[in-house]
């Protein structure tokens, strides 16, 4: 009998490993401390992926917060993320038809957005749903379509997760020699992209086809390998499809003591995470080990109990081998009846599912998807042809009609001074470019070089003339009228330090060079809260190490203009400061509650403020997003990757 492990990970959105618990308190405090906006919906999906791997029910509870949070700000994207989330607890659940109709809504909603990425990945967890209730050959179109999405996209990294899935289409229609030959291809790629969740997908859905081609040692190294890389990265699910596979190889290598130690081991622990299509691959795996060690009862309890799961999840493919394990069971029980009936619905139901019809199906979809590669291939060398004999019997007909080479001519030359125009444009570009970053460049080390040169030396200086002063003070005798006149001498010395040092903290803070943004704005802000003019409220997540000196300085500017901006023009009574870092994307939000401004009239009178803070994002390569509207406050979002 065939065994097929279907990996319940087709949802390409990258699925989560272990969370160190630093992790999992920063996006608790991050769903704690922010507002009801789009970053609480994204933590929520976050911390959802977080305990996927411990408590799917929890998990869930986060994407349905997200999901209602996404209505109610009409936020496509997170609507979006919740689909593509909850699918695959669904998915995990052996709700199929639940799955497929979210599914199909997250296809509607990534077109709606023009989001290719996301149509690729909608179309593959529609196929992957299509996988999972058994109708392979409308799984094998989908998964296609997502192929070639990704492949006209130029994301080769997705490639690898739908060359199982299709491989996995495949195998449940025994088709196992093309499926592993997709599966082969898959570990290919996969393996130098150093995705460890990924390969251990890979290397347990590999032992599963070489289970099935009798391959039986290569079944076990595969599932070995898989099942090291899962423990090293404490991904529940991989650990127990691995578990289930050295039980059936094992077994068929007929050692059933350690056959039976894997089985249980993979049993507990997909009782204890709620994986109900695990827990029955599990018993159906005890149950060959317990016919074999001559233990009927017992193999009979473990093909009972697999049989109600897929009953009540409609696990159409796992139906047809459990029909004709319990009516062998129910014919050692001497209930030929009953066996006779469940062998009838094996039957019947291996025809529609299994059957040569279907499987001819399959062959001729993957021979016309094939086809259909080569075809593309053949297309471009006809156009390239055809450019060729066009380019000849052009000339041939330029020596007949003068006037068609002339307007020919024309138009080649008004061609070439479009191409020609926009690569000056662009070299102009280029330089305007280069000349901004030049010039800020050379600001910042200019505000440094003051900054320092006020401090150690007119600052070292109008101390040193302090000191002199006041030893001069104490060592003369002077009229009253004269000590209040050098009194106020002194005084105003003081003030001269005082607004020296307040200028080169400005130009170039202390706090910056040597304790980092953070540290930085925190002071920057409770400088302009002890102001009294505005209140500004200040999160950060992500920044347990410090980013490159020349960044945090152009981070640190751009905030220090946006507030300043709001102090100028908002007539604001509170301000957020957001900064947040994600492995190597960072993200600034600075949020007012002022009067805002209309954004369309910003192209045509954009003020010196905007122009600096545009300059600066662009320098770092960043993106710049305004959002305001008259009466309802700023919203400033930039983004850049380190």
């Amino acid at each position: 009998m065939k065994f097929v492990l279907k990996t319940a990970l087709c949802i390409l959105l990258s699925l989560p490993v272990s969370a160190q618990n630093s992790d999992v308190k920063a996006v608790l405090q991050k769903i704690k401390t922010s507002k009801q906006d789009t970053n609480r919906v994204l933590a929520y999906i976050e911390y959802g992926n977080i305990l996927e791997n411990q408590n799917l029910d929890s998990a869930a509870s986060y994407y349905l917060k997200a999901e209602s949070l996404s209505e109610k700000l009409n936020y496509p994207n997170g609507r979006f993320k919740f689909r593509s989330n909850y699918t695959y607890i669904l998915n995990l659940q052996g709700k199929f038809e639940q799955a497929l109709k979210l599914n199909k809504e997250s296809l509607v909603i990534a077109r709606e957005m023009k989001h290719p990425v996301n149509v690729a990945k909608s179309l593959n967890n529609i196929a992957a749903s299509y996988t999972y209730m058994g109708h392979f050959t409308e799984a094998i179109k989908y998964y296609q379509q997502s192929a070639d999405q990704f492949d006209k996209l130029g994301m080769k990294q997705y490639l690898p997760r739908l060359y199982v899935n299709i491989g996995t289409a495949f195998e449940h229609a025994n088709l196992f020699e093309k499926s592993l030959t997709y599966k082969q291809k898959a570990l290919q790629l996969a393996r130098p992209m150093q995705d460890s969740l990924q390969l251990a997908d890979i290397l347990t859905t590999i032992g599963s086809c070489y289970f099935n081609l009798k391959r039986y040692q290569e079944s076990k190294a595969h599932f070995t390998e898989g099942l090291n890389v899962a423990e090293k990265i404490g991904s529940d699910i991989f650990v127990i499809q691995a578990y289930a596979g050295l039980c059936r190889t094992n077994r068929v290598l007929k050692n059933l003591p350690a056959a039976k130690v894997y089985g249980e081991k993979g049993l507990v622990l997909a009782r204890k995470t709620g994986n109900v299509f695990l827990e029955m691959e599990c018993l159906r795996a005890l149950m060959f080990v317990a016919e074999d060690s001559k233990q009927p009862d017992l193999s009979a309890k473990y093909t009972e109990e697999a049989l109600k799961i897929a009953e009540a999840n409609d696990m159409t493919d796992h139906l047809i081998e459990l029909y004709e394990d319990y009516a062998t069971d129910l014919g050692r029980q001497n209930k030929h009846k009953a066996a006779y009936d469940y062998l009838m619905k094996y039957v019947v139901l291996n025809d529609s599912l299994q059957g040569i019809d279907v499987q001819k199906q399959l062959q001729e979809l993957d021979a016309r998807y094939l086809t259909a590669q080569k075809e593309k291939q053949i297309v471009t060398l006809e156009k390239e042809k055809q450019a060729r004999n066009t380019l000849i019997y052009g000339l041939i007909a330029g020596f007949v009609v003068l006037m068609l080479i002339g307007i020919l001519i024309y138009r080649n030359i008004v061609i070439r001074k479009r191409i020609a125009e926009k690569e000056v444009l662009q070299l102009q570009q280029e330089k305007q470019l280069v000349a901004t970053n030049s010039i800020l460049k050379g600001q910042e080390e200019e505000r440094t070089r003051v900054a320092r040169d006020l401090h150690d030396g007119l600052g070292g200086l109008l101390s040193g003339i302090k000191l002199t002063l006041n030893s001069v003070k104490g060592n003369v005798i002077m009229p009253e009228e004269s000590a209040m006149t050098f009194g106020r001498a002194i005084n105003q010395l003081d003030s001269a330090i005082g607004e020296m040092r307040r200028v080169a903290h400005s130009m170039m803070p202390e706090t910056l060079v040597r304790f980092g943004l953070i540290d930085a704005l925190s002071d920057f802000c409770e400088g302009i809260n002890t102001s009294g003019y505005l209140k500004v409220n200040m999160q950060s997540f992500g920044f347990e190490k410090r980013l490159d000196s020349s960044v945090e300085i152009v981070l640190y500017r751009i905030v220090q203009e946006l507030l300043n901006n709001v102090l100028k023009y908002a007539e604001a009574s509170e301000a957020h400061v957001q900064l947040t870092r994600v492995d190597n994307e960072v993200s600034l939000t600075v949020e007012d509650n002022g009067k805002g401004f209309d954004v369309s009239k910003l192209e045509q009178n954009k003020g010196a403020g905007i122009r600096n803070v545009q300059a600066r994002v662009d320098y770092l390569n960043g993106r710049l997003d305004i959002q305001s509207k008259p009466t309802e406050g700023t919203s400033i979002l930039i983004e850049i990757t380190v």
